[in-house]
């Protein structure tokens, strides 16, 4: 139900309080785990997300003794340790959910669900702004629907590549390629295109992938040409990754992170950027005394790595072995809810990885359910 009123309201839903800063979304997913936690009693799967959890909330006491200690913010601190809540709500959930094998299929049936959907209803809101805003056009500005809709055509692509057979293959993707080219968001249609890429490289064996991985490499870098990923903001983006990965490697080495309620950038580096490309928005934007600490570096996983530590992530990708396994060591699966599931993590890992995603209640629950429904699915089925 969640997910359906996130995909029609975005954050219409996301954003509507019972009493602020109590939302309906946050008050529902909580008592969601509240029966969860009562009904049945609890156990732990995938131990490496399970300390990836206490060490965020390990994180999160100290920031919360720091910020009341230094006299710091620390409604900053909640916000930012919201990335781990939905990823502590979502393990949880899904932990009790899928103790039913009979629930792991009702969840893959209900993802292709929700991605037909989200098709669907991105064109009549094409539609409808036609009608409505005078000259509209696709091309310029954002015309999604909502954020669980753009993500759902990225997993309706994964769809269309697994279910669909000969021109309703070709003339499907094609579609969605355009869809998601229209958006607004020039993320959203590399990551079609990017899923389309990895359904040609596991079509190879993977003795020889290597020949189609130079091929991919090579159409990737004249993608990265065009002006949409050539342009201010691309490289607003760049620059602020290589800082963040900076910072992990030389002030917290790897292993330390900043925890909660801290800057994402420095002060020292928002001069920076200003002066090399001329983006003053993270000293001098409306919100000039948080800015720097409400703008993540459009990379949900990087923001992890801020927040917990580069070697402490690589906990969350423990869980995705066989993903991993199936991208460079073994021959295409035959089963098409396995695939359809890998394909569809894929695109979204893409997505998460040049937006703000996992931090936001609009988005973060719907790549959860499909990152759990993937490693749940693998793990009662492994011989697949």
């Amino acid at each position: 139900m969640i997910i359906i009123l996130l995909l029609l309201f975005d954050r219409d839903f996301s954003k509507l309080a019972i009493v602020e800063p109590l939302y309906i979304h946050d008050a529902l997913l909580i008592t969601a785990t509240f029966f969860a936690l009562i009904k049945f009693p609890i156990k732990v799967q995938f131990q490496s997300l399970f300390l990836l959890i206490i060490l965020s909330i390990i994180y999160l006491i100290y920031s919360i003794v720091n910020s009341y200690v230094s006299g710091g913010n620390i409604i900053l601190v909640v916000r930012q340790f919201f990335l781990f809540f939905y990823l502590i709500i979502s393990y949880i959930i899904a932990n009790k959910f899928f103790k039913n094998a009979d629930n792991i299929n009702k969840a893959v049936n209900f993802i292709k669900k929700t991605a037909k959907y989200a098709v669907v209803l991105q064109l009549f809101y094409f539609f409808y702004l036609y009608l409505t805003v005078p000259n509209y056009t696709p091309l310029k500005g954002f015309s999604y629907i909502s954020a669980v809709g753009v993500m759902g055509i990225i997993v309706y692509g994964a769809y269309i590549l697994v279910y669909f057979k000969g021109y309703k293959k070709v003339f499907g993707f094609l579609s969605i390629l355009i869809i998601s080219g229209l958006l607004g968001h020039a993320s959203s249609f590399f990551a079609v295109f990017l899923v389309f890429s990895l359904h040609f490289y596991i079509s190879f064996s993977p003795k020889i992938r290597g020949i189609s991985l130079g091929v991919l490499i090579i159409l990737i870098l004249i993608l990265f040409q065009t002006p949409q990923f050539n342009d201010a903001n691309a490289s607003w983006r760049l620059l602020y990754w290589s800082h963040i990965l900076n910072r992990a490697l030389t002030e917290n080495y790897l292993i330390l992170g900043n925890g909660f309620g801290q800057p994402y950038m420095t002060l020292d580096f928002a001069k920076k950027i200003a002066k090399e490309i001329n983006s003053t928005f993270m000293y001098t934007s409306v919100n000039v005394n948080y800015e720097r600490w409400i703008t993540p570096p459009h990379n949900s996983f990087l923001t992890m790595i801020h927040n917990v530590g580069l070697i402490p992530v690589i906990l969350l990708f423990v869980p995705l072995k066989s993903f991993f396994n199936q991208i460079f060591l073994k021959e295409r699966t035959t089963d098409k809810n396995r695939l359809f599931l890998f394909y569809s993590l894929f695109g979204l890992i893409v997505w998460c990885s040049f937006n703000v995603i996992l931090e936001l209640p609009h988005s973060a629950i719907y790549f959860w359910l499909i990152y759990f429904t993937y490693i749940f699915y693998a793990k009662a089925n492994p011989k697949i």
